[in-house]
């Protein structure tokens, strides 16, 4: 889903606004510019896609957030932005159903922990990953639980074929017998 180009300035504007610029350095003399996918965010650019993200996911607009928290983790990683990125887009990928939406994020946990070893939010994220890991286990233990089940079944059936074999050769055996008994 594509945003207004203008919405976002507007809305990371009014997150600015409402912060005080003085929270980001150097934010007081550099301009608001919001670089589309071709062209890289830069240090600045990710602090305020970042801003604008968090902006985002308290007014309940994940869609939103997570486009801009894909910029952020897209481009030249900056401490204490880029990993807090990876940490809460790995949170929202967690909501996607099925299978594909955990191990995005485990994924995304997996860079964090390798790109930021020493964040605080590679060691929030740990018990996550953990987990994610743990789930990912039962799952291939539930696929592999369903192909035995599976294959059981087949056996089963092929048991129950073979013994009607056998059954109808033993009738075969006992009618032979009784022909040549008279």
């Amino acid at each position: 889903m594509r945003f207004d180009r203008t919405a976002i300035v507007a809305a990371l504007v009014a997150v600015l606004c409402l912060a005080g610029c003085g929270v980001f350095k150097n934010s007081v003399t550099s301009s608001v510019t919001i670089t589309d996918r071709e062209h890289p965010v830069t240090s600045h650019g990710q602090e305020r896609s970042f801003a604008g993200a968090l902006e985002y996911l308290r007014s309940g607009k994940e869609l939103g957030a997570r486009e801009l928290l894909e910029r952020v983790v897209e481009a030249p990683p900056v401490k204490g932005i880029t990993d807090e990125a990876f940490f809460r887009l790995a949170l929202l990928n967690l909501r996607d159903e099925g299978e594909k939406g955990s191990a995005r994020a485990k994924n995304l946990l997996d860079r964090l922990a390798l790109e930021f070893p020493k964040s605080i939010w590679t060691r929030q994220a740990a018990p996550l990953a953990f987990y994610l890991e743990g789930i990912k286990s039962l799952r291939d233990k539930q696929r592999e639980m369903k192909t035995l089940r599976d294959l059981n079944l087949s056996l089963n059936r092929d048991n129950r074929d073979l013994r009607q074999t056998l059954e109808k050769l033993k009738n075969l055996d006992l009618e032979l017998e009784q022909k040549i008994k008279r």
